[in-house]
This record gives structure tokens, C-alpha cells and sequence, in this order.
């Protein structure tokens, strides 16, 4: 993102009041990054690559939660 990163909109969003679910995606796959990143105030967070049947498991899990 030309501006800030996903962790800054995300910290940014959160601080505005928005309750919407934020979903990373990140090439990072460290578990201290991940957490820093659900820390941010993400509701998920998933490591890249992602295939179209993972994307499709992510948004079914995210609509029953």
C-alpha cells in the first residue's frame, strides 16, 4: 500500500470505531508477525499462497462466525 501497510490501516480502521471483520493476508509467516498482525485488531490472519479452494474455506468460516 502506497501510504501504510495493512498493520497501520488495520491499527487505523480499529482506532475509527470500525467493528467490520478485517481478513489479512500476508507473505510473512512468522508467528510473532502473525500475532503482532491479530494484535492490530485483525479477525484472521492467513499466510500466502492461497489457493481459490482456501480463500472459499476462509470467507464459509468467516460468514458462520
Amino acid at each position: 500500500m502506497p501510504i501504510m501497510d495493512g498493520f497501520e490501516a488495520t491499527k487505523e480502521l480499529r482506532s475509527m470505531g470500525v467493528t467490520s471483520m478485517i481478513v489479512g493476508v500476508t507473505s510473512r509467516s512468522q508467528d510473532s508477525e502473525i500475532q503482532a498482525f491479530m494484535k492490530s485488531g485483525l479477525n484472521a490472519c492467513y499466510v500466502k499462497p492461497l489457493n481459490a479452494e482456501k480463500v472459499t474455506a476462509v470467507l464459509n468460516e468467516l460468514k458462520n462466525n
